[in-house]
């Protein structure tokens, strides 16, 4: 009895202490006749005019024709509501062009510098799959307008291969590629258009495999003069092969094709041993998507057996306890650096975790695994109530401007410690969010 008011007593003193950290990233003014709303220049040039806001919704709703959650616990519940609040700040901060605005600093009122393609398309893609799930038709038509402006910016090969027009060395192609063809994919009825240029990227990642099995992540190929292909560097084997195969595996959907299968079977092989010799957190989720999917669809138990190696040992580097002197880092992931766990502050990164999770999940749910599913579903849970604790909400946001909260209500920021918002935050937030709820109401 004791423990359990200690507990509780616990959780208060970190809700405070959260409210107290982002409250530090308010703007402050001495003089009460300067507030008002922003300069036009401080949204507008960038992402044309902001969206009149709208309001989160106070309680979960069943979206029109796709799935009902009305047989929802509490748990689940509140994840619904927080993917609700997230897609509605996402689908505002996106312009009738269908570019996102980047992020925010609240501490200083600007717009967040560093936007890039990838961050792009992967706001299309988190966007995309809560439109899916949710059911909400107004997401999709933002989310089919943000990839037809990606779209724009790729160049066919021939009439079977499609890619961006940028090399590698500054955007990098399998990853856009990958994040393209989930993006449509995840729509919830792509046109046919689409699944034609998504077919082509497929095509083009497919060109990309070597016969090891691994996937090629830079250009070298493309210089007919090179006597040696250069190797891929392990920060983009860790991101981008993963991601590809996913991608090409839930093209499958639409465009079904025996090679996306094999080839995936093939990679298996060598990114396994691969990854045994290069243990890294980053090459867990995509990486977990790619074979939970491909067990998902095959059955085959050694997609399933990969899944499992990583995510248990992924497992075992969250805080787990409540700790009295961070109760804030409760659910969130250490650090692993040159083969050991770094016990320090947990940010937003965890959502990416989240994602892999939530796929590894699905896997031994269909492998009738009751034991990993249950032991997954408290890892889940835990990371998501800790990502939760990261997103501005009308409880942690009545100490800004009336005018300046729209912009921040629903979005993700990176650390108790940093309340600065960017797209790809929300992106794997939403993604991990939408994952979860998708399992109920099948």
């Amino acid at each position: 009895m004791h423990s359990r008011i200690r507990a509780v007593l616990l959780l208060v003193l970190a809700g405070s202490m959260a409210l107290s950290l982002i409250r530090g990233q308010e703007r402050v003014s001495t003089n009460p006749q300067s507030v008002g709303p922003p300069a036009p220049s401080s949204v507008a040039e960038v992402s044309g005019s902001f969206p009149p806001p709208l309001s989160p919704p106070s309680s979960p709703q069943a979206p029109k024709g796709v799935r009902s959650f009305a047989k929802l616990d509490g748990f689940a519940k509140e994840m619904l509501i927080s993917c609700q609040r997230g897609g509605e700040w996402l689908w505002r901060i996106n312009d009738t062009k269908g570019h996102f605005l980047h992020g925010y600093v609240p501490a200083l009122n600007n717009v967040l510098e560093g936007d890039n393609y990838l961050r792009q398309a992967g706001a299309a893609l988190a966007l995309a799959r809560v439109s899916r799930v949710l059911g909400e038709e107004r997401y999709a038509a933002r989310a089919t307008q943000a990839i037809l402006t990606l779209l724009d910016d790729t160049v066919a090969e021939d009439t079977d291969a499609r890619h961006t027009l940028l090399p590698s060395t500054i955007l990098n192609r399998l990853g856009a590629a990958g994040l393209l063809v989930l993006a449509i994919h995840e729509l919830p009825a792509p046109q046919p258009d689409l699944l034609d240029k998504s077919e082509q990227m497929c095509n083009w990642i497919r060109r990309q495999a070597r016969a090891d099995g691994s996937l090629r992540c830079n250009d070298a190929s493309d210089n007919p003069d090179a006597k040696r292909e250069s190797p891929d560097d392990a920060d983009s084997v860790n991101e981008y092969p993963g991601l590809a195969l996913y991608a090409v595996l839930r093209s499958q959907k639409h465009r079904p094709a025996a090679w996306k299968t094999e080839l995936v079977r093939k990679a298996l092989v060598y990114y396994r041993a691969w990854w045994k010799e290069h243990r890294s957190m980053a090459f867990v989720p995509w990486q977990t998507a790619a074979y939970a999917e491909a067990y998902v669809q095959t059955k085959e138990p050694a997609f399933a057996e990969f899944v499992y190696e990583m995510n248990d040992w992924l497992c075992s580097l969250q805080y787990e306890q409540l700790d009295p002197r961070r109760p804030l880092w409760v659910g969130g992931f250490m650090r692993w650096v040159d083969g050991k766990a770094l016990d320090v502050l947990p940010t937003i990164e965890s959502a990416a975790y989240a994602e892999g999770l939530a796929q590894a999940r699905r896997a031994a749910r269909a492998g009738s695994d009751a034991t990993r599913y249950q032991h997954y579903t408290e890892v889940l849970h835990r990371c998501l109530q800790f990502l939760v604790r990261l997103q501005y909400t009308d409880a942690n946001t009545q100490h800004f401007e009336e005018w300046y909260r729209p912009r921040l209500l629903g979005g993700f920021h990176a650390s108790t410690q940093d309340g600065n918002l960017r797209i790809d935050y929300s992106q794997h937030a939403l993604s991990a969010l939408a994952t979860y709820l998708e399992d109920f109401g099948n």
